[in-house]
């Protein structure tokens, strides 16, 4: 099979684009010859391989929170028509919003869109810390947009979403039928480690939509009661970090608060495994893949409802699921971990075998590479 990835770019080893980078790996490794184009590839951090290529169509500067980027689409598109009739592949995958504004017909290419999920258009979850001039600018912008992108996903074959929560919100805005592939997890990366003595909650802090701040204000009503534990934070850099950090010593928190920075997955590994539970306060999880690398590492996750986190965790059972600004819950569930460290390892054994019987990612990578090449049938036999 030979395959072109349209993906917005990879800056970095996290979240959507270490699903483009992994998928497409095993696409590789399947003697698949896949190329993928970007806008930006931190090349230090992912390499081409020989039936792996990788085109930039910009830079870094160019990336979809520029404005560069919004004023480059037409140009953009062109060069993905000129690069793609170059190629001349099997079959066409367009991964993650925004990438699906490029969409466009190919000749009689088969064209699957993986879309990840329309939050920055249909919620407020990614744009509510913009400054306050941001914000309405670009709630106006957004019309224009959805409109753009509506039309855009017209020339999608089939849509395939990774979760059900996702699949519903998408079949109502645009109208199409969808697919459900759920995300898969590495458990043969992501797996429990020793257990230390400390009591430990985690917070992943990669973005603001992650809620931290909130977390961190949490805790600090919990030292009312308590003073047993530490938070641990992972992830947040540059003003995000200057931020939380700041939140932390105005509350005079700074002996129970530990910032970790970015870290390696061997050491996110190590983190997860260590922790009596992890919070995950996104609003309206798509789908949430700290959730499931948790459980895979054996540790229960504290995770906000409605969303994906209602496919994976089961209340009770895997942790717990709270409503968006339920302070009191974060801190009755935090305490149940507390006060019973055993709990955490009896969830965390029952996350795993979850996760490896329904979120194993070669079995997801599969189930995708193999819609894709019933496609490549399907197309070719009609086109005959």
């Amino acid at each position: 099979m030979k395959a072109v990835i349209l993906a917005p770019g990879l800056p970095n080893k996290g979240g959507a684009a270490r699903f483009t980078w992994e998928f497409s790996e095993y696409l590789a490794s399947n003697n698949d010859d896949i190329t993928i184009i970007s806008l930006y590839t931190d090349r230090d951090l992912f390499k081409e391989k020989n039936n792996l290529k990788i085109i930039d169509l910009a830079d870094k500067n160019s990336m979809t929170q520029s404005i560069k980027f919004w004023i480059d689409l037409s140009k953009t598109r062109k060069k993905i028509k000129h690069i793609i009739n170059n190629l001349n592949p099997d079959i066409i995958l367009f991964m993650n919003f925004p990438a699906t504004l490029w969409a466009q017909k190919f000749g009689k290419i088969p064209i699957l869109c993986y879309p990840q999920d329309i939050n920055l258009l249909y919620t407020n979850t990614y744009i509510k810390n913009l400054s306050k001039g941001k914000y309405f600018l670009w709630l106006i912008f957004r019309q224009i947009i959805r409109i753009m992108d509506k039309n855009r996903w017209k020339n999608f074959d089939e849509v395939i979403c990774h979760s059900n929560f996702s699949a519903k919100n998408i079949s109502k805005t645009y109208n199409v039928k969808t697919k459900v592939i759920l995300l898969g997890t590495r458990t043969n990366i992501f797996k429990p480690t020793k257990k230390q003595t400390k009591k430990i909650i985690l917070s992943i802090a990669a973005q603001k939509t992650q809620r931290t701040d909130f977390l961190i204000k949490s805790v600090q009503n919990l030292l009312t009661d308590r003073n047993d534990f530490e938070l641990w934070i992972v992830g947040s850099s540059g003003e995000h970090d200057e931020e939380l950090k700041k939140i932390t010593k105005d509350l005079k928190l700074l002996d129970k608060v530990k910032f970790f920075g970015r870290v390696s997955d061997e050491e996110l590994v190590d983190l997860y495994s260590q922790s009596l539970a992890v919070i995950h306060l996104v609003k309206q999880p798509p789908f949430g893949l700290i959730v499931t690398e948790s459980m895979a590492c054996e540790t229960p996750v504290i995770a906000c409802h409605p969303g994906g986190t209602d496919e994976t965790i089961i209340h009770n059972e895997t942790g717990f699921l709270i409503n968006e600004n339920d302070q009191n819950a974060i801190i009755k569930y935090i305490k149940k971990f507390l006060d019973d460290p055993e709990l955490s390892i009896k969830m965390g054994k029952k996350g795993r075998e979850r996760i490896k019987e329904f979120f194993e990612l070669n079995s997801k990578n599969e189930e995708l590479r193999l819609l894709m090449e019933k496609w490549i049938s399907y197309k070719s036999k009609n086109n005959k």
